[in-house]
Parts: C-alpha cells; structure tokens; sequence
C-alpha cells in the first residue's frame, strides 16, 4: 500500500510549482515585451560616419575639420584610396595591424573605425576612418524619444501587462483547484459525514483519496461510526431483548399463578372433598409456588450478573476438590434416574482463583440441564482438565441434544429446548446465568455438539482476571 504524502508536503509542493509557473510567466512576458518592441520598434542607429560604396557619398567634410582621414582598403589590406592627410599607418595593413588599430592605450593617438562595404561590381571593400583623440569628446545622452515611439512603447507594456494577468489568473485557478481536490473536498466530506452521525445515520461512512492527516481522520470517523452503529444494533437488540424478557416472564409467572389462583379457589369452596385429592392439590400448589420462587430468584441472580458493578470476590482453592463436591452432590440424583454418570478428575491438587458459590452455581445448572431434560439410560460426563494457563471443565450427555435452530441462541435469556414453553421446564435462565459466571471470572462457556454428544465446555484462567 502506497504510503500518503502529508498536508505539508502538498501544499509545499503546490507552492514551489505555483512560484516555478509564475516565474516561468515573467520570463515569457519580458521576452514578449522585447519581441514586440523590437518588431514595432525597430533600433535606431544614430552614427557619425555613414559608409557607402563610393567615396564622393562619405561626408569627408566633418572628419578632415577633426583632422582625420579616410582609407578604402581592398581584400588584401592595401590602401587603394585615401581622403585626407595620413598621419599613420602603413600602406599595405595585416591582420595584426589591423587590430592594433583598436587598441584604447595610451600609445595609440587615434580612434579608428572599419566597416566592410560592397562595390556596385560586388567587390569586399573595407572603409577605415581615423580621428585624433584629442579632437574627440565622448559623451552619452538619454532620448526618450518620439510621443509615437513612447505611445507606441506603453501600448506593448499594456499588452504584456494584460497578459500577464491571464497568466497569473489561470495559474491562480489550476492551483486552487487542485489544493480544493486534496484539501477542500474531503473536508466537505467529513462536515457531511458528521452531520450524518449527527442525524443518527451511523451506517454511513467516509471513502475519499487523502493525504495523510485526512486519511487519518477518515479512517477515526469511519472507527468511530462503526463503534456507534454496533452500540445502536446492540442497545436495539437490547431492548428488544428486555422486552422479550418481560413476555416471557409475564408467561411463566402467569402459567403457575393462574394454576395456583384455580386450585385455591377449589380448596376455598369445598369443590374438593376426598383428602388424598386436597393433598395433591395442596403438593401441586406448592410445586407451582416453588417454581414462581426460582424464576423469581433467576431473574433476580440474572440482573446483578449482568450490572458491570457486580463484584466477584475469587479465592485461590483445589478446584479439583470442587468438582469431587459436584459429583457427590448429584450422583446420587443420577442414580435414581438411571443415568449413567462418569467422571474425570485429576488426582492432584489443582489451584485457580475462583467464587465457589457462584460456579456451582454454573456447574449445578449444566448438570440440572441434562437431568431435567433427558431421558432414563443417558450417559454424562463430568471432566476436568488442567492445562498450562487455562483448566477446562466440561458436562456432556448423549442424550436428547439441542435443537439446530437453538444452538446459536442456547445461551440466550428465555431459550429452553422445549419451545411450547411447557409449564413444568425450567425457567431458561440457567445457561444465561452459568455463562454470565463464568465471564465474571475472564472465562467462556462454549457449547459443542458432535457424534451424538451435547458438550459444554467451561474455561476458566489459573491467573486471576480482573
């Protein structure tokens, strides 16, 4: 994945071209402006000496009264004619001659000047015209020029002046459309995603190419979004769960109450007169009373093993021994129902920090679950296993089994495997109390179901676990 460039190195980046482009306009600009006025101002040349083909046109006049002269050489350097007096120089030049003549020093009393010309006859001429220094004056003036040069001038500067602004203006647009792409749009995006949340749309999320401080805040929000859409659907379930609890709970205490109301009404008005009838209405009652009692205390165990506040206070014990506790306490009970059961139990002690009563609690309703709802003949298992960080306790049956469309749900509030919600089960509040213990104790509860037996498999850490 290729790794995003930061805010900072953008906008540098943005800048140092935006400054090359700029640059590059001015440069183009100043060499508009010299080519136009070069094309509409062509260069003057103001010059003392005009040379042309023929000596009569050359003003000889003016460089005699300075006492100078005038040479027309051939291509071999020879003077072939002379105007004026000659006060140096030889008759035939060479090349180094010839250059000497250019030389600004002290030794040298003359300016000279050469210009190669063309005779009519398309012969190379070479005019060379010497003046004495101390009859020459230097000097520099400025011109302004003409009102139509300088007319002329301010209009070019106009010309590369506005264009210049359309220049600058389209490089102003480029890049501040191309800072909005990686920059402006995605904060749009994130104003919309969060009016978004706010609107309690939290399914929505942010997907835009970033630099990097965006990406980062993109990849929180989508975070964030997710955390608050999975604390929607649960709060959802949530309640929709309590009010599934509530009807159950309404139907398992008005089953047994409305029975108990009927039976009371027909011991008060005599409808019962044999007394081994009155006794098993009196047993019935008590049956009925006893079981409002127990879904009473579930729910009751239930919601404080639900608050976060709930303290589990855990003592380092032989759990071992513990589990030789469950089995003395219910093998009898196995017994009598002709069950077969069986047991596993390490010999030596094995130490994990633990509430006894509320996992027997746990244990008690794994092993009521499968004497209650199985038939005469099941065989169940009770193991224990000591591994290096975790020890497991595990209760399995070959019994009845669990529907397929109640696994998943097993654990639930409510859920029995007795789905008509028969009177005489349980309150189904077991297994949801037996795993809220064992989380209580940074353990899991997991049910496994293969080759015909129902397995539920309890982890518990030998460390303590806040």
């Amino acid at each position: 994945m290729r790794r995003k460039s930061k805010l900072s190195g953008m906008l540098l980046r943005n800048y140092i071209m935006f400054s090359l482009t700029v640059g590059a306009s001015v440069i183009l600009m100043l060499l508009f402006l010299v080519e136009r006025t070069n094309d509409r101002l062509p260069a003057q040349q103001m010059s003392l000496l005009i040379v042309q083909p023929h000596m009569a046109d050359i003003p000889l006049e003016s460089i005699e009264a300075l006492h100078g002269w005038v040479e027309i050489l051939d291509e071999r350097l020879q003077v072939i004619e002379l105007k004026g007096i000659k006060r140096a120089g030889p008759d035939v030049y060479t090349e180094r001659d010839l250059n000497a003549l250019f030389y600004d020093i002290k030794e040298n009393p003359f300016y000279t000047s050469i210009a190669p010309f063309r005779t009519d006859d398309g012969q190379v001429r070479y005019c060379v015209v010497r003046l004495p220094k101390e009859n020459i004056k230097a000097g520099f003036t400025l011109d302004e020029g003409t009102p139509e040069n300088q007319s002329i001038f301010w209009g070019i500067l106009a010309e590369t002046g506005l264009l210049f602004l359309v220049l600058f203006g389209i490089n102003v647009y480029v890049y501040s459309r191309l800072t909005a792409t990686r920059l402006t749009n995605p904060l749009r995006e994130i104003a919309a995603g969060i009016c978004s949340i706010a609107g309690g749309r939290y399914h929505e999320r942010l997907r835009f190419e970033a630099n990097y401080e965006l990406a980062q805040i993109q990849e929180s929000f989508n975070v964030m979004a997710e955390k608050l859409e999975k604390a929607e659907t649960e709060k959802r379930q949530l309640e929709e769960s309590k009010q599934r609890m509530l009807v159950h709970i309404s139907h398992d205490l008005k089953t047994p109450i409305t029975t108990i109301q009927g039976y009371a009404n027909a011991l008060q008005l005599g409808m019962i007169k044999e007394e081994a009838k009155k006794q098993r209405t009196l047993n019935l009652i008590h049956d009925k009373t006893k079981l409002v009692t127990e879904l009473i205390d579930d729910v009751f165990e239930l919601s404080k093993l639900e608050s976060p506040d709930y303290p589990i206070v855990k003592e380092a014990s032989d759990i071992a021994e513990f589990v030789r506790e469950m089995v003395v306490a219910y093998y009898d009970l196995f017994e009598e129902r002709s069950f077969v059961f069986e047991y596993d139990i390490p010999a030596q002690e094995v130490s994990v920090p633990f509430n006894g009563k509320l996992l027997y609690r746990a244990v008690s309703n794994l092993l009521a679950n499968a004497l209650k709802y199985n038939l005469p003949g099941t065989h169940v298992r009770l193991t224990l296993a000591d591994g290096d960080e975790m020890i497991r306790i595990e209760a399995a049956d070959n019994g009845v089994g669990i529907p397929d469309h109640l696994r998943d749900r097993v654990f639930d509030a409510f859920v029995r495997g007795d789905a008509a919600r028969k009177s005489d089960g349980g309150t189904g509040l077991g297994l949801t109390i037996a795993r809220h213990i064992v989380e209580k104790h940074g353990g899991q509860l997991r049910l496994h179901v293969d080759e015909g037996w129902t397995r539920f498999e309890l982890m518990l850490p030998k460390a303590a676990s806040s």
